[in-house]
């Protein structure tokens, strides 16, 4: 990645602009190198999500090395088109993410939206709910032996969920406070400014 003219290098860049961390950065820019070869070797359009926009949008105001040197490396000069919203949009952000899983793996956890986990999300706060009450109703009747078997089961449940969350073998990123690339907001492409390449 190309150094501005005051030698700060991309990286730096990239963090002190979107106020996130050097891990996230160096896999951000990871993804997008990975993204560009997908639209240099794709001929469907291709669509980012935010993270590899931001990475995107970044690199294109560094035009020299942009267009004759990481284009060049490409075979192919990748221009980038301005997103648009509904579901053609979002479909053609699916066909992406499984055109990366097929070349590529999958994505790691914060850059590349990953599946909802809304029903996980429920039963975690179920759980801590079971957990507090029967915590509080055990203090309460002052048998701890017993309300340590009781507690036992659904703190195993709660830890093995907690767990399920991030895949084993899959690269987890820790986001700084307000980090536009978390998973929150990673892969929102359906915002009209996620942009996309190919035809």
């Amino acid at each position: 990645m190309p150094d501005d003219a005051a030698g700060t290098p991309f990286i730096k860049q990239l963090m002190v602009e979107n106020r996130i961390s050097h891990d996230t950065a160096t896999v951000a820019i990871a993804e997008f190198i990975k993204f560009m070869y997908l639209c240099a070797t794709r001929p469907e359009r291709n669509v980012p999500s935010k993270a590899v926009d931001l990475v995107w949008h970044l690199h294109l105001q560094h035009s020299r090395d942009y267009w004759d040197v990481f284009c060049k490396k490409l075979g192919k000069p990748v221009h980038h088109n301005p997103g648009s919203q509904g579901p053609q949009h979002l479909d053609d952000y699916k066909a992406t993410v499984k055109a990366y899983r097929d070349l590529f793996g999958t994505p790691p956890k914060g850059i590349w939206k990953q599946k909802d986990r809304v029903g996980t999300f429920i039963l975690l706060v179920f759980l801590s709910v079971f957990i507090c009450v029967g915590a509080t109703a055990i203090a309460q009747s002052g048998d701890l032996l017993f309300g340590m078997l009781w507690l036992s089961v659904p703190l195993f449940v709660f830890a093995i969920t907690l767990n399920s969350l991030s895949t084993k073998g899959e690269l987890t990123l820790i986001f700084e406070c307000n980090d536009p690339f978390a998973d929150d907001d990673a892969g929102d492409c359906g915002s009209g400014d996620g942009g996309g390449c190919g035809d």
